[in-house]
């Protein structure tokens, strides 16, 4: 929050994968003057195996049916790590739940059993043909919620659902147009995002033009996840973004409250 404020920033958005936990402290550390937004980001399954990230601003994180439904996705998750470390010990591999401690932004999950499985030497040392194996199956996460459901406890929460990256969602394709978008959107999105993390910013523009052709608003931020470059620097207020999307997100949540 510090550096937050240091870089000019007015507002920052806290949406944390699939937890809230953040969130206090965050409130807690905000100098005068910054607004923090408290947020998530939901991992949604979305046509099979696909997820899709939705972003939610202006939530109440006390709200008990977001809350139900964080937790059983992170149940979900444990029981998938489980599942996936038996699955190493049975063809005589060892690598266990601590192991996967300094890989997580959130709790464990099948990104962090596939790095655990590489730096462990797992695969070097699986049978012929069982590699491949371990690594589908952790690749095979879990969905405790559809795109549908995620943006439905968004709104009962008290806040507004945005689609994040785009830009990340077709391999190979950074600009997708509106008709690419909006059987998503159809989903009960309030927002795209706009503004994200592609080096330089360079498709800010097309995803307004996007945004606009789906009736729709736009958000956007750095997705900064710590200090991730080889020197230590923050993406933090890498992307800026204009004040007045912040108030037409306030706008739309306070619209959607009953009441």
């Amino acid at each position: 929050m510090r550096a937050a404020s240091e870089r000019g920033l007015s507002a920052v958005a806290i949406t944390d994968h699939d937890v809230l936990s953040g969130l206090d402290e965050a409130i807690e550390a905000a100098p005068p003057g910054l607004e923090v937004v408290p947020g998530i980001e939901m991992t949604a399954a979305w046509e099979g195996p696909r997820a899709i990230h939705v972003l939610g601003y202006f939530i109440n994180p006390a709200n008990p049916q977001l809350q139900a439904a964080l937790t059983k996705a992170e149940k979900a998750m444990e029981r998938h790590v489980d599942t996936v470390l038996a699955a190493i010990r049975a063809v005589g591999g060892t690598l266990h739940r601590q192991d996967l401690d300094r890989y997580r932004h959130r709790y464990a999950g099948g990104a962090a059993v596939v790095l655990g499985m590489l730096e462990h030497g797992v695969l070097r040392g699986a049978p012929p043909g069982t590699g491949m194996r371990l690594l589908r199956l952790a690749a095979a996460e879990p969905r405790a919620y559809t795109v549908g459901e995620a943006v439905g406890l968004i709104h009962q929460a008290g806040g507004v659902a945005s689609l994040a990256h785009p830009a990340k969602i077709k391999r190979g394709q950074p600009l997708l147009f509106a008709e690419d978008l909006r059987p998503l959107i159809k989903e009960g999105f309030d927002a795209v995002e706009a503004w994200q993390w592609i080096p330089g910013g360079w498709g800010s523009r097309h995803y307004l033009g996007v945004a606009g052709a789906l009736g729709i608003l736009v958000s956007g931020g750095s997705d900064d996840h710590g200090k991730r470059a080889a020197d230590g620097a923050l993406r933090l207020g890498a992307q800026p973004v204009p004040l007045e999307v912040l108030e037409a997100l306030r706008e739309r949540a306070l619209a959607l409250r009953p009441g």
